[in-house]
């Protein structure tokens, strides 16, 4: 059995190793966050749950329509419950800034400034939320 001992051949097989583990790692990042982004989807979560309940149970059509109803009631009170936690915790961040701006000195703000986030670092938009709508359809502030 030979060894390989010659440089190129050597260089050119870690590189292709190094290549290859890259290759496969921002495969395999890109999937699992499409999978999450599909998992924390409620139209997608309500998908899924209706295509298993009705392959599991096989309600007759009445039933399926007044249980797809109560599963959107449900669906729509688990984002209004998702959009009240992102504002709250929001509204926690930007106290937490303002109290450690408090604590300092000049110079500590201009390192601080650089690091805190944005106000547009914090939007729904970023979460990949829509924002609530009220009675005329407009989002609510």
């Amino acid at each position: 059995m030979k060894v390989l001992t010659h440089p190129k051949t050597v260089s050119a097989l870690v590189a292709l190793m190094l290549v290859c583990s890259l290759a496969g790692f921002l495969v395999g990042h890109r999937m699992e966050r499409k999978r999450i982004e599909v998992r924390n989807d409620p139209g997608a979560w309500n998908e899924h749950v209706t295509r298993e309940f009705d392959r599991i149970v096989q309600p007759s059509p009445e039933q399926g329509v007044r249980i797809q109803a109560s599963l959107d009631q449900a669906v729509k009170e688990l984002q209004d419950i998702r959009l009240d936690t992102i504002a709250r915790s929001t509204n926690v961040i930007w106290r937490l800034i303002a109290q450690v701006q408090k604590e300092l000195t000049p110079e500590q703000l201009k390192a601080f400034e650089q690091m805190k986030p944005g106000p547009s670092d914090l939007t729904l938009d970023l979460l990949r939320v829509a924002p609530q709508q009220n009675a005329t359809n407009q989002p609510k502030k």
